[in-house]
C-alpha cells in the first residue's frame, strides 16, 4: 500500500471546515424543530439576562448577558439561544484545530477535532445554553492563545490569552483550574521563565483583571453570594470515604464521556498499516499538552481528595477539548487516504445517528422531559388571567426559577423574575415597587413545591388557585399542577 502524505494531498481545511459547518447547522436546527421548551439553564439564564448585573447568585455575567443577546436577537422562540450554544462548539472546534495544526500534521489534526463528535458534551449537553457550554469555547480560545503566547512571547498572544481566560472567569470560577495549570506550565520551565522578564505577559493580566475588575466590585456589595454559592454547591458531609469516592467517580465519569471518541478512532486504527513511519511531537508540545490539556483534570482530582469535595460530571465539559491531541501525540499514526475517509464517514454517521436519537428519544418520551414542558402554555394563560383581571401588562412573576423562569421568559410582557421570593437571589427586584404594581406568585405543586408561610405573611396575597397544564407529547403523564396566587395592583383595582 503506498503511503499517503496527508500534509500535501489531503484537503484537511475543507474538511474541518465541512465538519464545524455541518455539527453547527444541524444541533441547531434540531432542537429549535424538536423541543417545545428550552432547557432548564438556558431558562435561568433568560432570567438572569432579563437585567443585566455584573453578577448573579450562581454565576458570574458573561452566561447572562449573552443570553439576553440572544433573547434579544431572536425573541421568545429560543432558536438563538440553542444557535449561542452551536457557536461555542464551533468556535472550541476551531481553536482545537489550529492548536492541533501547530502540533500535528493537518490530517490528524482534522482527527484530532473530529474526535470530539462522539463526546457527549459537545453534542447532547452543549443543547443547554449554560456556563459550561460556554466554557468549551472560552478554554479553548485561551489555551490556543496561551500556546502562541508561550510560543511567540508577542503581546498580541498575551493580550488575547488575557482576554479569553478573564472571560472564561465570567464564564464560571472553575476557569482557575485552567489559569493554575497555565501557571504551573510557566514556572516550572526555565525557558517560559523567561517570559516574567518581559511586559507582555503583563499587559494580559493587566487587561484580564480590568474585565474580572465589575465583577469583583459587585461581589463585595453583594456578599459574595456567588462564592457562597460555589462552596455551598462542592461541600459535603464530613466523610473520609469522600476523599476516595468523588475524585474516582469524576475520573471514571470522564473516561466514559471520552470512550466514545476511542471508539471513532479505532476506524482510524484499523487496516495494514501504512510504510512511512510516524512523525514526531516537539518535548515543548508534548509537555504543554500535559500541563495545560490533562493539568486541569489532575488538579481537580487532587483538590476533591485532599479536601473530600464533591464533583460533578457536567464540570468536565471543557476538560476533554485537547484529549483528541494528547492522544494522536502520543500514539502517532500514520494514515493513508483511505482510513481518513472512512474514519470522516463514521464520524458524519455518528453525528446523524446521534441527532435522529435524540429527536426519537424526546418525540416518544415517556418520562418527563424540558423539551415537553408546557412553559408556553403556562405563561399564556398567566398572563392573560392577569390582563383579564387588571389589564395592564405583567410586570413581575414571583416563583422557582424554572416555572417563573417559563413564564418570564414565553410571556408577551416579559415580568421580571423575583427568584424564590428571596432578595438575595434577585437583588435587581425594587420590593416597593413590586407591592405597587402587583405580580404573581407561582409554584410547582406536582413537584411539592408550596408557597412558604414568611412569604404569605410578607405580601397580602389574594385569589390563590390552581391551574393544570398538559405535557406536550407525553400526554400519559400527570399534569403540571401549577399553583398561583395574585398580589393585586395597589393603583389598577
Amino acid at each position: 500500500m503506498q503511503q499517503f502524505d496527508s500534509t500535501k494531498s489531503f484537503p484537511a481545511n475543507w474538511w474541518v471546515l465541512l465538519f464545524i459547518c455541518v455539527h453547527l447547522i444541524a444541533w441547531t436546527l434540531v432542537p429549535v424543530l424538536i423541543r417545545y421548551n428550552l432547557p432548564l439553564d438556558a431558562i435561568e439564564g433568560t432570567l438572569w439576562g432579563h437585567q443585566l448585573e455584573w453578577g448573579y447568585d450562581k454565576n458570574p455575567f458573561l452566561n447572562a448577558w449573552l443570553t439576553a443577546l440572544a433573547v434579544c436577537l431572536g425573541g421568545s422562540t429560543g432558536w438563538m439561544v440553542y444557535l449561542f450554544s452551536q457557536l461555542s462548539v464551533a468556535l472550541c472546534f476551531t481553536a482545537v484545530w489550529l492548536l492541533a495544526k501547530k502540533i500535528l500534521t493537518p490530517a490528524l489534526a482534522l482527527v484530532s477535532v473530529m474526535l470530539l463528535e462522539g463526546i457527549q458534551y459537545y453534542t447532547f449537553h452543549a443543547i443547554d445554553f449554560n456556563d459550561n457550554t460556554l466554557e468549551l469555547s472560552l478554554w479553548a480560545l485561551t489555551i490556543y492563545f496561551f500556546y502562541q503566547a508561550c510560543r511567540t512571547a508577542t503581546y498580541r498572544a498575551w493580550m488575547y490569552t488575557g482576554v479569553f481566560a478573564a472571560f472564561g472567569m465570567m464564564a464560571k470560577y472553575y476557569t482557575a483550574a485552567l489559569l493554575a495549570a497555565m501557571v504551573l506550565f510557566l514556572f516550572l520551565f526555565k525557558d517560559n521563565r523567561r517570559q516574567l522578564k518581559t511586559p507582555a505577559p503583563y499587559i494580559g493580566l493587566l487587561i484580564g483583571v480590568i474585565i474580572m475588575l465589575p465583577h469583583i466590585i459587585w461581589l463585595f456589595s453583594h456578599a459574595f453570594i456567588t462564592i457562597t454559592y460555589v462552596f455551598q454547591r462542592a461541600g459535603s458531609a464530613p466523610n473520609w470515604t469522600n476523599h476516595c469516592f468523588f475524585p474516582a467517580q469524576f475520573a471514571w465519569q470522564q473516561g466514559q464521556a471520552f470512550l466514545p471518541a476511542l471508539v471513532l478512532l479505532a476506524f482510524l486504527m484499523i487496516g495494514k498499516k501504512p510504510l512511512r513511519s510516524a512523525f514526531s511531537v516537539a518535548s515543548f508540545d508534548k509537555a504543554f499538552l500535559l500541563f495545560v490539556g490533562v493539568g486541569p483534570f489532575l488538579l481537580t482530582v487532587l483538590l476533591s481528595l485532599l479536601l473530600g469535595i464533591k464533583l460533578r460530571a457536567g464540570w468536565g465539559m471543557p476538560l476533554l477539548s485537547c484529549w483528541g491531541i494528547i492522544l494522536l501525540a502520543w500514539v502517532q499514526p500514520a494514515v493513508t487516504t483511505k482510513k481518513l475517509y472512512r474514519f470522516i464517514a463514521a464520524v458524519f454517521i455518528v453525528m446523524g445517528l446521534l441527532l435522529t436519537g435524540y429527536s426519537v428519544s424526546l418525540i416518544h418520551s415517556s418520562t418527563p422531559s424540558s423539551a415537553n414542558f408546557p412553559g408556553q402554555d403556562i405563561a399564556k394563560a398567566i398572563t392573560q388571567e392577569w390582563h383579564d383581571r387588571y389589564h395592564t401588562p405583567l410586570q413581575y412573576v414571583a416563583g422557582s426559577r424554572w416555572i417563573g423562569g417559563n413564564i418570564g421568559f414565553y410571556s408577551p410582557d416579559h415580568p421580571a423574575v423575583f427568584i424564590e421570593w428571596d432578595a438575595r437571589k434577585a437583588p435587581w427586584i425594587n420590593l416597593r415597587d413590586l407591592q405597587k404594581k402587583g405580580a404573581v406568585f407561582v409554584w410547582d405543586m406536582s413537584e411539592g413545591e408550596t408557597l412558604p408561610a414568611e412569604v404569605k405573611a410578607q405580601f397580602s396575597l389574594q385569589k390563590t388557585s390552581e391551574m393544570i397544564f398538559y405535557w406536550h407529547r407525553n400526554k400519559q403523564l400527570a399534569p403540571v399542577k401549577v399553583g398561583v396566587a395574585i398580589l393585586a395592583p395597589r393603583d389598577g383595582l
